[in-house]
């Protein structure tokens, strides 16, 4: 971007002012200006515009504690509402939600054990296409979180490790059938997304495992998420044990949903943690053990500040995530042994909340840009 341009500069505050009322929630014109260090008069120009957009409405007067009460803004919620896809390896989730990112709409539906693409498209188009009736405001944008590899136009599914898909338009299906712009983004990428949007996550060096009933990561560092081309769940912690690549010894033949409830009669982890048995309980404790040995190869290469789990098998109970950090720290080495090992607090709609904060910068507040911008010092 040229900032030496009056319309880009004025774009780019705008984006910032944008931001400035959906983090604070509420702020006078006077706030606005001294957290963004924006002339009055400038500060003025773009939230009156924003008014007449109906992005924003005044609430009252705020208190002070002397001289003229400023007038209040706030966000205006339901302006815009955006379209959300989370497509699991079980059960695909849709979302309909506002741009505070709160779900309003919320559907879901088992994904198969091998999904054709034009069914599971076909799925996915009916569910959003229910919500788009219930909107009272306009969609002005759809993202599916998937796993694999995705074309750089953010179109296309050219592969994926789970199904077998081969560039798949999928995209341009949804949005042909629904006249939504749409978008793919890798489900990793997006809950990574969902840390920063709304676990207000700043960290700038962290690692991010998606343990599920696959295992994922994604590595972040600045600005930059590197998930796609990540085989974190493949790494090499066994010996022994047949894994779905064909590989022997992956993390994910000890530790991955799939092979704790192939172990225990499909008992999924949820109930291997609420029905304990000696033979469930050593499968969890092997499945942290082995964890920690691939967290700690992961570390020792990126030399990443934090790790961060998320996914269904990181809400295990404590008692087991305590037994994962100290195995972990048994294993690293000594200047890694302060890396912190956190839970996220999003649950098991992470990969959803995550396509919706996906959306909301895409489409909405395109945060990852003021980031970069910021970061670089260009404007």
């Amino acid at each position: 971007m040229k900032f030496s341009q009056p319309s880009t500069a004025r774009t780019y505050n705008r984006l910032r002012v944008l931001n400035v009322l959906s983090l604070q929630k509420t702020c006078s014109r006077a706030d606005i200006a001294r957290i963004l260090n924006l002339n009055k008069p400038s500060t003025s120009e773009i939230v009156d515009n924003l008014l007449l957009e109906g992005l924003l409405e005044e609430r009252g007067k705020k208190e002070t504690s002397n001289g003229r009460r400023p007038t209040t803004l706030v966000l205006k919620k339901d302006a815009l509402l955006v379209l959300a896809v989370d497509m699991g390896s079980k059960n695909t989730s849709v979302a309909l939600a506002d741009l505070d990112g709160n779900l309003l709409r919320f559907e879901r539906f088992p994904t198969g054990q091998r999904p054709k693409a034009q069914e599971l498209c076909y799925s996915v188009i009916k569910s959003c296409l229910r919500m788009t009736r219930l909107a009272t405001s306009p969609i002005v944008g759809l993202t599916v979180a998937v796993n694999g590899i995705i074309g750089e136009d953010r179109k296309t599914l050219v592969s994926n490790d789970l199904w077998e898909w081969k560039d798949v338009p999928l995209a341009q299906a949804i949005e042909a059938n629904t006249h939504i712009p749409t978008i793919l983004v890798h489900n990793v990428e997006a809950m990574v997304n969902a840390e920063r949007w709304f676990a207000k996550e700043e960290g700038q060096n962290f690692l991010y495992i998606n343990w599920a009933e696959h295992i994922g990561s994604a590595w972040v560092t600045d600005n930059n998420i590197s998930a796609q081309h990540a085989r974190f769940g493949h790494l090499s912690v066994a010996s022994t044990g047949l894994c779905r690549c064909g590989n022997i010894g992956c993390l994910e033949t000890v530790a991955a949903g799939w092979a704790l409830s192939e172990k225990n009669e499909n008992k999924t982890v949820k109930q291997l943690c609420s029905e304990p048995s000696d033979h469930g309980s050593n499968d969890l404790l092997a499945a942290c053990t082995a964890m920690a040995k691939a967290l700690v190869q992961a570390c020792t290469i990126t030399g990443c500040q934090k790790i961060i789990l998320g996914g269904g098998i990181s809400n295990i109970g404590d008692n087991y995530l305590q037994f994962l950090s100290q195995e972990y720290a048994r294993q690293a080495h000594s200047r890694q042994t302060e890396v912190q090992i956190n839970r996220s607090q999003l649950g098991d709609k992470a990969g959803l909340l995550g396509s919706v904060a996906t959306a909301l910068d895409t489409w909405v507040f395109q945060r990852a840009l003021i980031r970069t911008l910021d970061q670089n010092e260009i404007h």
